[in-house]
């Protein structure tokens, strides 16, 4: 025979090499999985031993041992959860230990026999013996879409309404890039940052994972995009076939919200990190703002500069990959400071943004796939996609024309609850309500101070239900009750249901609410939120003055080390190091023959004619605040003003307008004062309300002016009072607290980036 033609065949097998035979033997290969499934696994293989040394020898090749195992362990689910005998439990918690205790097993140990298998999972199925026993569910819900309408809002709230202080306040422009990116691209939170399951592993987006363009849109116009790749779970960080969606301006119409503009945000990260290679600085940014693209190039490419390639788009405080974790508990407690009682996750903006595109008919079934990162439409069916298909059914039945409304969505829109009356939000006089309620008192009574459980003695019959929670409660072996929070939330659905219109379906719906720390208060203290509270909310382009200087003060707030500055009390006339504005306080003031500190306008007076005038300047404007309590803000504080003084025309301008430093001072003025007060009327002139009774002024007072309940209402102390179900608990002395502490959420509101 004749050789073959083309090059020489190469040998593979004639080189000598070493045979690893740690890997090649006769043991199955597993799956292969990532390190967190592997600790899951040992989890599980651990609960397994425990069963074994308590309860054991087990074998799994018993069947009534399997069954017994299951069984301890959905009822440690059940005792761990503190779920009453009524509350339901999810199937798919207890069937994802199984599936990980025998994968592990067989991984580790040895085979388990597969009708032992199927046998344990018929036996928790809700309709099995266990899941019935357990009162399984078979999942944990319907699925929530979180339409425009809540996504628009909690932006508005974030950067007109919030009354919170990151003390990252790069936090809240990197908050709010990756919740944009994720909604307008149906993306999850793990697809840009680094989740819990690649923990340490620096997978998330990167600038080398990334393009950046300018191009002509269909008006003419430049406009920016940016294409981003989306790293799915489960899927290899290197694979050809990720998603990459893109996001842009959103000039296809009438001018956004600039919050709405998920390419402001990200520019701000670009310039700061100076990422763009050809535009460095803030000067470059604007430069690359004036550029014009030619008549025949309907787009160009912005380079990143070299530097930057290997470095994650969203950084943490290590300057790492900010972690997903960070970021959902923000966005949680964003939801919750915004009036949702079950916040929106990221899931719920991706449910919405996949149903959306099912329902667009000049989309593929094969785009919808892609961008999701499914790999058929099972994964759609059973997950996102809406029950309410938005199909005119009526129309068909009748054969007639289906209506050109989409009633379907127009029902997503209440599936994420917003309610204007959360716990932090509502009037003293219906919180006094709930609190006296039997369940409440039954749950609230034992008092965490300072992290230990109080102890408390409770007038309540043997042998009652009530009876065995409190035991359960005040066992100083035990932690505290987490219930609370959820009982609070159950007792507070019937007021929901008097005062709430339902769900709102109107950003101008939404503001009709005020905020229950209002953020006009901070506004002296927070330079470059005011502005951005101003300009953001604004419908403009990005190119526009508005839009520029948005750029501006987002660039100043990203590179800043604290969200809160007040000029003039930031540096010391003794030369020290303050701690806090307090000490410069009081230091430039017995410096001086005669100081005095304006915390409207942040600037000093040294000459008493100049301050009486000065005073005199901001009572004629009306400049005086509504809510005079005394508040420590970070490293600063606002003064409290006494509500009396400040509306007695028959004092001067000065001490109408007397600002009290400390805690002490404002509330032994305002104590002195509120007792000896004639309380048919308010004494802020602008309060046109009348009050019965001395109860409904101290309601109003605490709610409108945050001035404490405890400084308006005389106490007999030394005389023993009537034990009742309330005063017979020995409770232990607390503080008096100002006005905004004593309206604290009952919600954990706190994050890691707090935290941290």
């Amino acid at each position: 025979m004749k050789p073959p033609r083309g090059p020489h065949r190469r040998n593979y097998m004639e080189d000598d090499i070493d045979v690893n035979i740690a890997i090649v033997n006769e043991s199955p290969v597993p799956k292969n999985v990532d390190e967190c499934t592997k600790r899951e696994y040992r989890r599980q293989l651990q609960n397994w031993d425990d069963y074994n040394k308590k309860w054991g020898p087990k074998s799994v090749d018993n069947l009534a041992d399997l069954k017994e195992f299951v069984l301890r362990m959905g009822k440690a689910i059940r005792k761990h959860k503190d779920l009453s005998p009524e509350d339901t439990l999810p199937y798919s918690g207890l069937k994802s230990y199984w599936k990980q205790f025998t994968a592990g097993y067989r991984i580790y140990r040895g085979p388990i026999r597969d009708e032992f298998v199927t046998s344990i999972k018929r036996f928790i199925e809700p309709r099995g013996e266990l899941g019935k026993l357990l009162n399984l569910v078979p999942d944990s819900g319907p699925r929530r879409h979180a339409t425009e309408v809540t996504f628009a809002w909690e932006g508005c709230f974030l950067w007109s309404l919030d009354w919170k202080t990151f003390s990252r306040p790069r936090f809240r422009v990197d908050l709010w890039a990756a919740v944009s990116a994720g909604a307008y691209t149906s993306g999850r939170i793990s697809d840009y940052l680094e989740s819990g399951s690649r923990f340490g592993t620096g997978i998330g987006l990167h600038y080398k994972d990334t393009e950046f363009i300018v191009f002509r849109n269909e008006h003419g116009l430049e406009e920016f995009s940016l294409q981003l790749t989306k790293f799915l779970k489960g899927k290899h960080p290197k694979s050809s076939k990720l998603p990459q969606p893109d996001i842009h301006e959103g000039g296809f119409g009438a001018p956004q919200p600039l919050y709405m503009n998920p390419l402001l945000f990200f520019l701000v990260i670009f310039c700061v990190n100076g990422a763009l290679r050809d535009y460095r600085g803030e000067q470059g940014l604007f430069k690359l703002l004036d550029l014009k693209l030619c008549e025949d190039t309907p787009m160009m490419r912005i380079h990143w500069h070299r530097s930057v390639l290997n470095q994650p788009l969203f950084t943490g405080m290590s300057g790492k990959i900010l972690r997903a974790r960070e970021v959902s508990e923000g966005l949680r407690a964003l939801g919750i400071r915004s009036g949702f009682p079950k916040p929106p996750t990221f899931h719920d903006f991706r449910a919405e943004g996949l149903t959306n595109i099912d329902l667009k008919p000049f989309y593929s079934d094969t785009q919808r796939n892609r961008i999701a990162g499914h790999e058929n439409n099972q994964m759609h069916q059973q997950h996102y996609a809406a029950r309410n298909g938005g199909i005119d059914s009526q129309a068909v039945y009748q054969d007639k024309e289906a209506r050109s409304i989409n009633l379907g969505r127009l029902f997503r829109l209440v599936e994420v609850e917003w309610q204007p009356s959360l716990w932090q939000s509502l009037p003293l006089m219906k919180r006094r309500e709930l609190m006296q309620t039997e369940e409440y008192k039954a749950k609230e009574l034992p008092l965490l101070e300072k992290g230990k459980l109080e102890t408390a003695s409770l007038t309540v019959k043997e042998g009652s239900e009530s009876s065995e929670e409190c035991k359960n409660l005040l066992h100083p072996n035990r932690k505290p009750r987490r219930d609370i929070k959820r009982l609070e939330q159950m007792k507070l659905q019937e007021y929901w249901e008097e005062t709430s219109t339902g769900n709102i379906v109107g950003s101008e719906v939404y503001a009709c609410r005020g905020v229950n720390r209002p953020f006009s208060r901070l506004r002296p203290i927070l330079p470059n939120r005011r502005r951005l509270a101003d300009l953001l909310p604004m419908s403009s382009r990005l190119r526009s003055e508005k839009g520029r200087e948005a750029l501006r003060e987002l660039i100043a707030l990203y590179q800043s080390k604290s969200e809160v500055y007040r000029p003039g009390l930031d540096k010391c006339p003794c030369e020290c190091n303050p701690k806090t504005q307090l000490h410069v306080y009081r230091c430039t003031k017995k410096s001086r023959r005669f100081a005095e500190f304006c915390f409207f306008c942040n600037e000093w007076l040294y000459d008493f004619d100049a301050w009486e005038q000065h005073c005199h300047s901001h009572l004629s404007l009306d400049h005086l605040p509504v809510e005079v309590a005394y508040e420590r803000v970070e490293s600063t504080f606002l003064p409290g003003y006494c509500p009396y003084c400040l509306w007695d025309t028959s004092l001067s301008a000065a001490s109408r307008l007397r600002q009290f430093c400390t805690k002490s001072q404002w509330e032994a003025e305002v104590r002195d004062h509120g007792l000896r007060w004639q309380r048919q009327h308010c004494p802020d002139e602008r309060c046109a309300e009348e009050f019965k009774n001395g109860d409904s002024f101290v309601c109003h007072m605490h709610d409108l002016h945050r001035v404490p309940e405890e400084l308006l209402i005389a106490t007999a102390r030394g005389l023993k009072r009537k034990a009742d179900m309330v005063e017979d608990i020995r409770q232990p002395k607390i503080k008096i607290r100002n006005a905004w502490d004593d309206a604290t959420s009952v919600f954990d509101t706190w994050s890691f980036e707090e935290a941290t």
